[in-house]
Parts: structure tokens; sequence; C-alpha cells
């Protein structure tokens, strides 16, 4: 067994009132970094061995892992239709040679969606980035808002890449000004990775005999 040093962060929690309304928030607790036992390789291969429900506990995170990239592949082509309401996603769709585990391992760490975000975690991240870019960059708060909408809607920025590339440097001015940012960096790294992920992508190319 191995001892992994790992560092928790820990976010404020809203206080609510009978109706739901935010009243007040709990105080926001000091990170905390402590040894946590992992198995080594030997003993992973070991449990898948003998079978089991331990062997069936790890099988399932695998599957997960899995899952997880299947439903990121639905979510991204979602994006992609727009306000199209005449397209619909389909099985078909989906990119099976990116679900193997050798693809999968070649991912960014911080691309790999492995972790659900909550719909609290990204309004507190685009609260922080309002306040924190105006403050560091001069813009106006319209301008700022205008890349959060492209944020909430990045398909609509897919296609361009220099935009993708100016939101990529506006993000990494966020990540290296923010104070909060061991509570907004899971949010502002998803959206970097997969907008670089686009700046990254060739372009395509056309056949002018079919035109």
């Amino acid at each position: 067994m191995l001892a992994k040093a790992v560092k928790f962060n820990f976010k404020s929690r809203k206080i609510t009132d009978e109706s739901g309304k935010e009243i007040g928030r709990t105080k926001k607790q000091d990170s905390v970094t402590c040894d946590i036992p992992v198995p080594e390789a030997s003993e992973v291969i070991e449990i898948l061995s003998a079978g089991g429900k331990e062997s069936e506990l790890i099988l399932d995170a695998v599957a997960e892992i899995i899952v997880t990239q299947a439903r990121d592949q639905f979510d991204e082509i979602i994006e992609s239709f727009g306000t199209d309401d005449s397209k619909t996603v389909s099985a078909s769709m989906l990119d099976y040679a990116k679900l193997s585990l050798t693809y999968i391992a070649s991912i960014p760490p911080a691309r790999r969606g492995a972790t659900a975000l909550s719909e609290e975690d990204w309004k507190s991240f685009f609260e922080d980035y309002l306040a924190v870019m105006v403050a560091a960059t001069g813009k106006s708060e319209d301008r700022i808002k205008n890349q959060i909408n492209l944020y909430k809607n990045p398909a609509k920025a897919k296609a361009n890449k220099e935009v993708l590339n100016l939101l990529i440097d506006q993000l990494d001015i966020y990540m290296s000004s923010s104070a909060n940012i061991e509570d907004t960096a899971q949010c502002a790294s998803r959206i970097s990775e997969k907008f670089k992920k686009w700046a990254q992508e060739p372009e395509k190319a056309v056949n002018l005999d079919l035109i």
C-alpha cells in the first residue's frame, strides 16, 4: 500500500431559508493535506485475479471513466447543435475509438472531465471571473460578461480560432490573478482545456471539386 499525499480544498456552503433563498454562507475551512492509503499496481492485479466485490469495485471505477468520456462526447455534440432544434443526438455519433483506456490515458487530466461540477461551482466561477477580470484587465463589465457568455455557450466560439486563443489567454490571466483559484480552478481548467483542444484541431480541408 502506498501513501499518497492529497490536498483537500473546501468551499463555503450556502445557507438557505425555508423557501430556498440564500441568506448567508458557512465559514470556508482551510485546506487540509494528508496521506491517503492507495494500493500499488501489484495489489490491484491480485485483487482483480481473485475476483469478488473488491474486483467489481475496481471494474466499476474503470467503467465509469469510460462512461464519463462518452457523456462528455454527447455533451460536446449537443453543444455543437446550438439553437438548431431539428438536430437529435444518437449513439451513432459516438467516436468509440476515443473510449479506449489507451486513448483516455493520453488526454491531459484536466480535460478528462472526471470530476462532476455542480451548478453552484459554475456560478461561483463566473461571479469570481467577472470581479477578477474587470480589475486585472481594465476591461468593462460588459466585455467580461461577453466572455462569460462564450464560456457558457462554448459552441459559439468553436469555429473561430482567434477567439478561442484570446479566451485561453484571458483564462490564463484569471487563473494567475484570482485569490479564489483553489475553489474555481476545475471550472477554469475545464473550459481552457476544451478551448485548447479546439484551437489545436486542424482546419477542415474542403474539396473544391465537390462545390
